[in-house]
């Protein structure tokens, strides 16, 4: 079926180079995957505390679990990636997603949250977090920013989208009703999509951006804008490491710290931002209005920074956008009336926002794109340490304090060294292909 509909997109428009479809595809299975596990397990976080009594350390540790689980498969995944394809890993990892998204429904006591939501972080790792970013990064040299940037801004709308949908499915139905609901429709609409996704353009005999570069004799606007991001002047199609050569690199490593300092203010905020709305005396369904409006910020953030990615450097960027966050953090710690935490939506989520294609295509830049995911993998395990451990610090620190201060002006610190770690990455010793 999937092979009809690529026939037919190439007979409706020969000059729609296949990558773009590949991005809008991967948009909305990004949008259904991310809003629902990643922004979506907040809303759950005050429901399950209630009816169970649960501490904020025990339900943080569940956010934890996954994130440690991912970095176990991170490296393992991301190789299945690179090794059998994009298409393959997100038609696993949605399915898995889905059925365990219905599992939820049994959960009756601390370990069968656990061991149901690991099914789900399970697939989700598997599935949503390598595939289409890889394939992306795969299908695009020259214009990978900005294509990466389309795709991740799929996260923030997404997040913008089902956080409120989730909040009212849960007031209207029951959290566990909810849970059965999105999981029904994760088989219904980004399985299906799965099938469309192409893992490189060389499968349908195509080049990267669609067109060969040595058949032209004059660079593309997007060719000089990689030259004003890139004054090294080298090939960035030349560019291959292989995983073990990228590991012996300081670059790889300076890199990989630069990602486990955000990864603790990112996971913490997101798991911890309705509970403490709603401490301070904002309800339900308004705290998790504002989260999804911090998400919604992030999209231009994303368009934007991901559009200047391909013209500046991408360091320096990074550095800039996590500072941002930083004085997001700090009018966060202290808001307390809506115009305030509007202000947080609009600071906070332009910075969170622009940080992410960045990221991604920063790592496609230093490495290469063969072993992008594998690549990304590893990068993910190593940085397990911060996405595990200060989200579960977070909810301790408010278990003992009965506040999120001491945490939340630990992760402006954080999120600053992590801006500075960005700046002094070096760039690598290529080698060329």
């Amino acid at each position: 079926m999937s092979s009809d509909i690529i026939g037919k997109v190439k007979a409706r428009g020969r000059s729609v180079f296949y990558g773009w479809w590949i991005v809008w595809v991967g948009f909305i299975i990004n949008a259904f995957g991310v809003g629902t596990f990643f922004y979506g397990f907040s809303t759950f976080f005050n429901p399950l505390m209630v009816e169970f009594g649960w501490s904020r350390t025990l339900l943080s540790g569940v956010f934890s679990l996954s994130r440690l689980e991912g970095g176990i498969e991170g490296p393992i995944a991301g190789w299945l990636t690179d090794r059998f394809g994009a298409r393959k890993m997100l038609f696993a990892g949605v399915t898995v997603t889905g059925v365990g998204f219905i599992l939820l429904y049994l959960v009756d006591s601390p370990l069968s949250l656990y061991i149901i939501f690991g099914i789900v972080a399970m697939g989700f790792n598997i599935g949503y977090v390598h595939a289409t970013g890889a394939a992306v990064a795969k299908w695009f040299i020259r214009k990978r920013s900005r294509a990466l940037s389309f795709l991740i801004s799929g996260n923030g709308v997404g997040g913008a989208v089902f956080v409120p949908v989730i909040a009212w499915l849960i007031i209207q139905y029951g959290w566990r009703l909810a849970a059965v609901i999105i999981g029904a429709a994760t088989l219904v609409i980004p399985l299906p999509l799965s099938l469309l996704i192409r893992s490189t353009p060389e499968e349908m005999g195509l080049r990267p951006d669609g067109e060969s570069r040595k058949t032209t004799g004059f660079a593309s606007d997007a060719e000089q804008g990689f030259s004003k991001a890139h004054p090294d002047d080298e090939d960035p199609e030349d560019i291959s490491f292989t995983v073990r050569e990228a590991m012996r690199t300081r670059a790889f490593w300076v890199y990989s710290v630069s990602m486990t300092l955000r990864a603790c203010i990112l996971s913490s905020i997101v798991v911890h931002q309705i509970p403490h709305l709603m401490d301070i005396g904002i309800p339900y369904q308004t705290a998790s209005n504002v989260l999804g409006l911090m998400v919604l910020m992030s999209i231009p953030g994303r368009f934007v920074f991901g559009w200047l990615g391909d013209r500046f450097d991408k360091k320096k960027l990074l550095f800039l956008l996590c500072i941002l966050q930083g004085v997001g953090i700090f009018i966060f710690i202290n808001a307390s009336t809506l115009p305030l935490l509007y202000l947080f939506v609009v600071v906070y989520g332009l910075g969170y926002g622009g940080v992410i294609p960045l990221t991604f295509a920063l790592r496609a830049d230093l490495f290469g794109r063969k072993n992008y995911a594998t690549i990304s993998g590893i990068t993910m395990s190593l940085s397990v340490v911060g996405t595990v451990s200060a989200p579960l610090l977070a909810g301790y620190l408010y278990d003992v304090t009965q506040s999120y201060s001491l945490a939340f002006y630990s992760f402006i610190v954080l999120i600053v060294l992590s801006g500075v770690c960005f700046l002094m990455i070096p760039r690598p010793t290529r080698r060329t292909t």
